[in-house]
């Protein structure tokens, strides 16, 4: 319970078993609780009680199917990193050289001076023209 309190589960079962009654039984709360000799007012407490506990279950039970449901496999997202390999160029007088190679086997031959930003979209752009493919690189 919020304030720290354990519930008494027999006071609590002992309620649920009164409430029923009296909406089983045609009286009204008055005749019912002058009938069985109790309170109004304690009547009135337990009923609305429970009602709250009621939808306190309910509200927290939605919550775990929702937090099932967000834990369900999402769908996978391109790796923000990628292997990369260093190789040895093979002809030491073109310096710098850099070559991407993309899934499906396509290559991307970069020479500097390169600016970061159009060499993102370019390769953006690659990697959804790939998947738009389903692999099968197309010509540019």
């Amino acid at each position: 319970m919020a304030n720290g309190k354990s519930r008494d589960r027999r006071r609590e079962a002992y309620w649920r078993r009164i409430v029923r009654g009296q909406r089983g039984s045609g009286l009204t709360i008055r005749e019912f609780c002058r009938k069985d000799k109790l309170t109004e007012s304690a009547f009135h407490f337990w009923r609305r009680e429970l009602e709250r506990r009621q939808a306190e279950g309910r509200q927290a039970e939605q919550e775990q199917r929702q937090r099932r449901v967000s834990k369900s496999p999402r769908p996978q997202r391109p790796p923000a990193f990628v292997p990369v390999r260093v190789t040895e160029q093979p002809n030491p007088q073109v310096g710098g050289r850099i070559e991407i190679e993309l899934s499906g086997g396509r290559r991307v031959h970069v020479t500097p001076p390169v600016d970061r930003q159009a060499l993102a979209d370019v390769l953006a752009v690659l990697a959804l023209d790939l998947k738009a493919l389903d692999g099968e690189g197309r010509v540019c």
